[in-house]
């Protein structure tokens, strides 16, 4: 089986799976259009096709599009990862229907989040999105357009937990549940650190209105007159050194906004560190009955950190249980088994159709 994953390596997300699904024997390849020092490049062919001025931007596409057209054609399976209209996407979705492929969509949060459903259960999105809000282009409208061009290709959703009640059922009346792959073997043995002389909590915003870092320092402004810790931000920084820094660290703090949590929270979790993160009620039920995150949100955040600085058992117990939770949910070869079941359903339930 030949699977091709592009566009968007979002949080590293394809390099891990194209790698977990050549550890299992499936000739997997990664096709990427953007870089970022951010994100892992491991196992992945990356064009760059957004890099320089726009006259270079937009010749490195036209050289590059009958090489991206020839990888689309050749695969047994197509997996998409974020946006649609992402270059190859608005130049190739007429492209993509012609040739007519088995696909599955992975949605990874802007292109598909719709604000009118979230305002209702969730004040602090609601009040983010008149405070500098760095995604202004989520809106039903949005969401429904990305969803119905990936339902125009036949393609069949993958959700994750937190996303999954933002896609059009009418559209898509077949998805799969999946889960946020990572290698394990890059985040240690699983044994929680001895904890830091000085506790260390760590916050590493992408966007810090949707993260809400501005509660975070506002939180750890006063504990620090009060407790001797330390307290690390770190934004748009290498990955290797912010994967560095949340090894070294006694709390990660993820986000306090948007009410489900990402690739990050996932991260910290397997380095065996308590994770601080928002997670909405209405969301919480679509998650497994075991994760270990710590919830908290900007009217809570002071006492939760507060419960986590003095008590260092209780930051190891934490660190112990989301560890095994990273591995019970998270681990990459798991997953590429279960991808691999769903990428044959797909791959069959296409067939299946052109020969009706």
């Amino acid at each position: 089986m030949k699977v091709l994953i592009l566009p968007v390596n979002i949080a590293s997300d394809i390099s891990h799976k194209v790698r977990a699904l050549r550890k299992i024997g499936i000739d997997a390849r990664g096709l990427t259009v953007t870089d970022s020092n951010i994100q892992s490049a491991d196992a992945i062919r990356n064009l760059s096709l957004e890099r320089g001025p726009r006259f270079v931007s937009r010749l490195r596409k036209l050289i590059y599009l009958p090489f991206v057209w020839r990888m689309m054609a050749s695969a047994d399976l197509l997996h998409w990862v974020g946006d649609v209209n992402t270059f190859p996407g608005r130049y190739s979705y007429g492209f993509m229907r012609r040739i007519n492929k088995p696909g599955v969509v992975q949605w990874m949060g802007s292109e598909i989040r719709i604000p009118d459903m979230d305002i209702p259960t969730n004040p602090f999105y609601e009040s983010a999105l008149n405070e500098g809000y760095e995604y202004p282009m989520e809106s039903r409208e949005t969401s429904l357009a990305n969803q119905r061009k990936m339902a125009g290709l036949n393609f069949c959703p993958l959700e994750f937990a937190g996303l999954r009640q933002y896609i059009d059922r009418s559209l898509f009346p077949k998805c799969f549940d999946t889960f946020q792959p990572i290698e394990l073997s890059e985040y240690g043995t699983g044994i929680t650190a001895e904890p830091n002389p000085r506790p260390v909590i760590f916050h590493s915003p992408s966007a810090s209105v949707a993260k809400g870092t501005r509660f975070v320092q506002q939180a750890i402004d006063r504990l620090s007159e009060k407790y001797d810790f330390e307290f690390k931000v770190a934004t748009n920084v290498p990955r290797r050194e912010a994967l560095a820094m949340m090894a070294g660290c006694d709390i990660f703090v993820d986000q306090l906004i948007l009410g489900s949590h990402g690739y990050a929270a996932v991260e910290a979790m397997a380095f065996a560190k308590p994770v601080v993160c928002y997670i909405n009620p209405e969301i919480r039920k679509d998650y497994p009955a075991d994760l270990p995150i710590v919830n908290a949100d900007p009217d809570t955040i002071e006492a939760v950190l507060e419960g986590l600085i003095t008590d260092a058992e209780k930051r190891r117990a934490i660190g112990q249980i989301s560890r095994a939770y990273a591995e019970k949910y998270h681990d990459a070869e798991k997953i590429a088994k279960d991808l691999v079941g769903i990428y044959r359903e797909v791959i069959d339930r296409h067939n299946a159709q052109r020969h009706r």
